[in-house]
């Protein structure tokens, strides 16, 4: 006899995901301030990857199950496709088919790199004739793919 605790469709404490992920980002990530808002865990600050020209004031909102929104708050930068950047300056980091999102997946070990190697790629593409250097997914993103990061309860 299984427990109720297995089975794929008990519900998990969201809370508890997006307190847990809160906790890692912040040991991780010092310079994030998280805070928990309307079941949405909110996570802002200063970043400046190695080597980077500019300091980015980003910003992270990630409703526990589904993927996380990262938004450039500062500099004010022009969306655009071509940069994977929607047009509210969220920030098209991921490709679902290569690994669907759930609340297991730790968003300290790949949202935060992400976002920092989406900075270098838009620092290399400022410097050399607007091409983009970043990985690609095999079908380029719309609008409609954009995390609008609701809470569905």
């Amino acid at each position: 006899m299984s427990s109720l605790f297995f089975r794929r469709t008990h519900p998990y404490n969201k809370y508890g995901v997006l307190s847990f992920q809160q906790k890692m980002i912040e040991e991780q990530y010092p310079f994030l301030q998280c805070s928990i808002q309307n079941k949405v865990l909110v996570c802002t600050g200063w970043l400046q990857p190695d080597n980077c020209r500019d300091k980015y004031k980003v910003k992270v909102e990630y409703v526990a199950g589904h993927e996380p929104k990262s938004t450039v708050l500062w500099p004010k930068i022009e969306p655009s496709r071509d940069i994977h950047m929607y047009k509210d300056h969220s920030l098209c980091l991921h490709y679902p088919k290569d690994m669907p999102w759930n609340e297991k997946i730790k968003i300290y070990q790949y949202t935060i790199p992400w976002i920092s190697e989406w900075i270098v790629f838009y620092e290399i593409y400022l410097i050399n004739g607007n091409i983009w250097e970043g990985r690609q997914s095999p079908t380029h993103f719309t609008e409609t793919d954009q995390n609008l990061n609701k809470n569905t309860d």
